[in-house]
């Protein structure tokens, strides 16, 4: 672990702000004596602003989370050793939102506070569907990668039901990963996608993930929880296709039927879905399986054999446990759709923009060994930002320590 050296005080060099923080490693500011040569802490959990002041000490910013982060004061303790003070508290600040997911009653934030990388947070969901609980961090910090332009969902986030979440990593010359993150706040998880771009994550569920390239090549990305990266399951031409539990469903070799092999074993199962076509959109959560024709649209319910007819405008829809989500592109609405019963109802949910709407800094993500916190004073720096090199994936099982996320 590498550090930096910030300030002298009294015949201590204080050191901190590392390029990068192993796994099991804590960033934290650290004193090597002049004299002795002998180390020790000074401050756990401290990283950001670092600096000296004009009386010979030095500020720092640490603290055990964003709720209790402070600007410390450190001076000689006149015996070769130095003092620690709390002389200031930093305000909270709120996580600037790029990107949303929900599945499995968690909702999934990505994005930053000022000064800070991005990274992972979550909320746990009651029953009526909002935040119950503390904010949980839920990645390590996140680097930056490229969005094209004009690509308003860009980052492309999909929520796997098991506690990760997955979305799309871009180098600078365009060449995607896929990356899931979520188990612990110190792995990232990758998969290349062999130089293929400008793709698109068709869906996820546990350790699966559909990759849809713009190569034409479809992928299903698997990442098993002991694993230290992704790799690709199965690799085929790209069409219509959803994943769910180990089966992959896709259009069977008959109008209206649908096919799911079992991505572990290898056994397929076909349905007759009574689709009037090859379904162009193929999604699935538990028994329900939707598909699209795109003038018409239906869902099959694999558990009691019901055909149900579902609204369709030929925009985008979401598959829920019951639910189907739309965007109507003509009237700008989203629409819900609950056929628990047997028969769609549908109601609008909010009237959206008459434009997409981009974020001026939208962006996915990937391992960063930027974290910085505010500086202090005018005589304490920021840390160093840097992003990973072009093109290259995150690596696995390194662990980043940006400033600690803060409640919106």
């Amino acid at each position: 672990m590498r550090t930096q050296l910030e300030a002298v005080v009294g015949d201590q060099l204080l050191l901190g702000n590392p390029m990068f923080v192993t796994g099991g490693a804590e960033a934290a500011l650290t004193a090597r004596s002049l004299l002795t040569g002998a180390t020790g802490t000074v401050l756990t959990s401290s990283f950001g602003g670092i600096g000296p002041t004009l009386d010979g000490g030095a500020l720092a910013t640490a603290g055990p989370s964003s709720l209790d982060w402070n600007i410390h004061r450190i001076t000689p303790d006149g015996s070769g050793g130095l003092t620690t003070a709390a002389v200031a508290e930093v305000p909270a600040a709120a996580t600037g939102v790029q990107g949303l997911a929900v599945a499995g009653g968690e909702l999934f934030l990505y994005g930053a506070t000022p000064g800070a990388s991005l990274s992972y947070s979550s909320f746990q969901l009651d029953a009526a569907g909002r935040p119950d609980g503390p904010q949980t961090r839920r990645s390590p910090g996140l680097s930056p990668s490229t969005c094209l332009t004009g690509d308003a969902a860009c980052p492309q986030l999909e929520a796997l039901g098991d506690g990760r979440v997955s979305h799309l990593w871009t180098g600078e010359t365009g060449q995607e990963s896929v990356v899931t993150v979520g188990l612990d706040t110190t792995t990232v998880l990758g998969a290349p996608t062999d130089g293929d771009s400008s793709g698109r994550i068709g869906g996820g569920t546990g350790r699966y993930v559909l990759y849809n390239g713009g190569s034409g090549k479809q992928r299903v990305v698997d990442f098993p929880r002991a694993a230290t990266a992704g790799e690709t399951a199965l690799t085929r031409d790209r069409a219509a296709a959803a994943v769910w539990g180990q089966t992959l469903w896709v259009p069977g070799g008959t109008q209206g039927q649908v096919t799911g092999r079992n991505l572990k074993t290898g056994t397929t199962t076909t349905v007759a879905t009574g689709a009037p076509c090859t379904p162009t959109d193929i999604q699935a959560v538990n028994t329900w399986l939707y598909w699209s024709c795109g003038s018409s649209a239906g869902v099959y319910d694999r558990a009691t054999q019901r055909r149900i007819t579902v609204p369709a405008d030929h925009g985008p829809a979401r598959l829920a446990d019951g639910f189907l989500l739309r965007e109507n592109r003509t009237t700008r609405e989203l629409l819900l759709s609950d056929f628990h019963t047997g028969t769609a109802a549908t109601r609008t949910l909010v009237k959206l923009p008459a434009t997409d709407q981009t974020p001026a800094a939208a962006t996915a993500a990937g391992p960063s060994t930027a974290s910085a916190a505010p500086s202090p004073t005018s005589t304490a720096r920021t840390a160093r930002s840097r992003s990973s090199p072009a093109a290259s994936p995150p690596r696995p099982g390194r662990r980043w320590r940006p400033r600690p996320t803060r409640r919106p």
